[in-house]
């Protein structure tokens, strides 16, 4: 007895799926669009944007003896005895039940503008740009946070439809 048995024949081998080539980096101006838009921007050095009093002048460094007494000038805190309390109510001046007085925001970052633009060897992009914090009232009071131009970088990456913000740095 003879038993035959048909196949199919074999898969060719599985071809190796080509990637796209990335696009080129984006443009000046579209860079800064992207970044300033970005929630990793909003969370770059966030915590220069808050200032934390302790409600306990004996409690106080003397950072923080110095921004009390400014906001107590401006009439925003009141001193008596060793206790510091809210003179003002001002949602942006939060008691909290640790002993601190946390007051946030104190600016806003503003984006100046992209500098250069520079694609990596293994296609991340770097755009170098410059950004400055803009006190409100509070911030104006304390001198906080840090005046003046400030300088970061970004790393972008395409995700196969967009370029989009992978952190900064």
């Amino acid at each position: 007895m003879l038993i035959a048995a048909c196949s199919k024949p074999a898969p060719a081998p599985a071809q190796a799926k080509k990637t796209a080539a990335l696009p080129p980096p984006p443009a000046i101006a579209a860079a800064q669009t992207l970044i300033a838009n970005a929630p990793e921007f909003g969370d770059y050095k966030f915590t220069n944007a808050a200032f934390s009093i302790a409600q306990k002048k004996s409690m106080m460094s003397p950072p923080m003896m110095s921004a009390a007494k400014k906001l107590a000038a401006e009439k925003w805190l009141r001193f008596d005895g060793d206790t510091v309390t809210v003179a003002r109510e001002d949602k942006r001046i939060l008691v909290r039940p640790n002993g601190f007085i946390d007051v946030v925001p104190l600016a806003k970052k503003e984006m100046i503008g992209v500098t250069s633009v520079k694609q990596q060897p293994d296609g991340v992009v770097l755009a170098d740009f410059t950004w400055k914090w803009v006190p409100n009232e509070l911030g104006t009071a304390i001198g906080q946070p840090p005046a003046g131009e400030q300088k970061a970088t970004a790393k972008l990456m395409w995700d196969g439809s967009e370029w989009m913000v992978l952190s900064i740095m």
